[in-house]
């Protein structure tokens, strides 16, 4: 009997420990989903824009994030109910994700520097054909420079270049196109601007953002990449956590039907 409330006791512990792990591993499911959606919609152009091709991207991680909300509403379910058999399948399906996990921490670092080279050789070459056109890939980089305030590959003097198409259009004219418009310097001329603004002002104050939207995507990677890795591997080790306690509530129940007959 002694031994029997030893064992109730251990699984009363280990299914409260183990309902906190499945309660973060669900929100954690939720937010990848979440920004799997929201890369749909927010994140295209930038992926559009590179050599390397990234469009699924936002489904492996709807994908994902699917899958452990899934796996977190078996956990519950097995957790409450002490179903065995069903606490062991959750296990497998946390091993699943520490797998995907660790993998996507590693890439995290490895594959950083051919994402940036990846990102340089296709809006370069996307901005050699650039002609003002309100469909891909022109309207994506209109996009990428008006949400990250910035002008060309490396700057403003990208779009003055004789092998480009728009200077081919623009061949007098000091200009860029209208979404390079810092409205900071003058608001009322870039909304009221269509297709193109002179690259200065009348008075001389540069008028299109300085910096190069190459630079601001390499300098988001280089400042969150390690984050977004390190972020990764720390949680996908945090699975083993939950592996331990399910497969353990697991055999806790085994045993407690065993003591009970």
């Amino acid at each position: 009997m002694a031994k029997q409330m030893q064992t109730t006791a251990a699984m009363a512990v280990v299914k409260l420990l183990l309902t906190i792990f499945n309660l973060i591993f669900w929100l954690v499911g939720i937010a990848l989903l979440a920004v799997g959606i929201w890369g749909i919609f927010e994140l295209k152009y930038y992926l559009e824009l590179s050599d390397t091709d990234y469009s699924n991207v936002e489904y492996v991680l709807i994908g994902t994030g699917s899958f452990m909300i899934a796996a977190g509403i078996i956990g519950c379910c097995a957790t409450v109910k002490n179903i065995a058999w069903l606490l062991q399948l959750y296990g497998v399906m946390v091993f699943v994700i520490f797998v995907a996990l660790l993998a996507a921490g590693i890439s995290g670092f490895v594959y950083r520097n051919p994402l940036e080279e990846g990102f340089k050789k296709g809006l370069n070459s996307k901005l050699k054909t650039y002609e003002g056109r309100k469909d891909p890939p022109d309207s994506y980089i209109d996009k990428l420079q008006e949400n990250l305030f910035c002008c060309g590959s490396k700057n403003f003097t990208d779009w003055l270049q004789p092998d480009i198409s728009w200077s081919k259009t623009h061949p007098d004219l000091d200009e860029v196109p209208a979404s390079c418009c810092n409205s900071t310097v003058d608001a009322e001329m870039c909304d009221s601007a269509e297709g193109d603004i002179p690259v200065r002002t009348d008075n001389g104050t540069l008028l299109a953002y300085s910096e190069g939207c190459y630079e601001k995507v390499t300098g988001f990677l280089d400042n969150k990449m390690a984050i977004i890795g390190g972020s990764a591997l720390g949680f996908a080790f945090f699975q083993l956590i939950g592996i331990v306690l399910a497969f353990g509530l697991a055999k806790l129940i085994n045993t407690n039907k065993y003591e009970m007959m």
